[in-house]
């Protein structure tokens, strides 16, 4: 009798190491926020509802879709990623990563992850296995993929570093220091960025994707930090300095702009709208046709939204 509750406490305590959520219907579309303050991943259906909440049960900074299923958590003073996979809430691998995450990035099922400390970046399967690790400039995180390259600016230097899908080292551009947010625009790159010192940036960088060279820039004062492409076609970039939001068109002109939240970091598309979420008020905003429809609360401090489209 004793042996056996020996194994069942070992077993229970087992379980309870493993993280597991609350399931997520796999032909739910959502809007995922993931808020670093109070610790919890929002799920938000197409009617703007909050039909699922997950409470974190670590200090994650990040997440990205890998597939439709499996979800990355990954956080800056964790030395663990977690991809759980959403239909079943369950733990299905953990990525041995060092302390210093700074952004995670999925392409074609492979998962890139920029570490700010050891200034590198890592491949791993979906599987979670490690397939290899290429050095970089000072503190990487922005990252962006594009038929066989790989994107990644370097937040702390001067740099931008080009490599093969397989992270072999092919380029380095030189950009401004402290800039961040990345988008492919048919045969551009547009970059965005905090600016550094006392003085913030207030454009997007316009660059030749094979080339590397400065094709131009677009004023979205102040610190344009993340950028989307619409399905209509037209650019968006949040400036969280501001708290506006930039609508220019793929010629790079500005074509609108929106005064929107406070302090927002993240920018997504679901459905028809274009969602901002405002750090420092808890809430999302649903903008369709220049004009802000709803607004949702949601846990505090949503710092990055993702989004599933499970019909697409």
């Amino acid at each position: 009798m004793r042996k056996l509750s020996i194994l069942l406490i070992v077993f229970l305590l087992g379980a309870c190491a493993q993280p597991s959520f609350p399931s997520i219907d796999p032909s739910t579309d959502f809007l995922a926020s993931l808020n670093t303050v109070d610790a919890t991943i929002d799920f938000i259906s197409p009617e703007h509802q909050i039909f699922e909440t997950w409470e974190l049960d670590e200090a994650y900074t990040g997440f990205t879709l890998v597939t439709d299923d499996l979800l990355l958590l990954y956080g800056f003073s964790l030395k663990e990623a977690k991809l759980i996979q959403l239909s079943t809430g369950k733990l299905l691998a953990t990525l041995n990563v060092a302390e210093g995450t700074t952004f995670a990035y999925a392409y074609d099922e492979k998962i890139y992850i920029a570490n700010g400390r050891e200034n590198t970046v890592t491949l791993f399967n979906k599987e979670g296995e490690q397939l290899r690790t290429a050095n970089t400039g000072n503190y990487p995180m922005s990252m962006v993929a594009n038929k066989d390259h790989l994107y990644v600016v370097n937040f702390k230097d001067e740099m931008l570093s080009v490599f093969t899908l397989d992270l072999a080292e092919v380029d380095e551009w030189t950009i401004p220091s402290s800039s961040h947010g990345l988008l492919v625009n048919g045969k551009e790159l547009w970059l965005g960025g905090h600016g550094a010192g006392s003085k913030p940036n207030r454009m997007v960088k316009v660059f030749d994707i094979e080339t590397g060279n400065t094709l131009g820039e677009i004023e979205a004062p102040m610190m344009p930090i993340n950028m989307i492409k619409a399905s209509n076609g037209h650019i968006y970039a949040v400036s969280h300095g501001s708290s506006s939001i930039y609508e220019i068109s793929e010629t790079g002109n500005v074509l609108s702009t929106i005064k929107i939240g406070a302090n927002p970091f993240s920018i997504a598309e679901f459905g028809r709208d274009i969602v901002v979420a405002g750090y420092d008020d808890h809430y999302i905003y649903f903008v369709e046709s220049g004009k802000t429809k709803d607004e949702l609360q949601v846990g505090k401090g949503p710092f990055q939204l993702l989004v599933r489209e499970a019909g697409k």
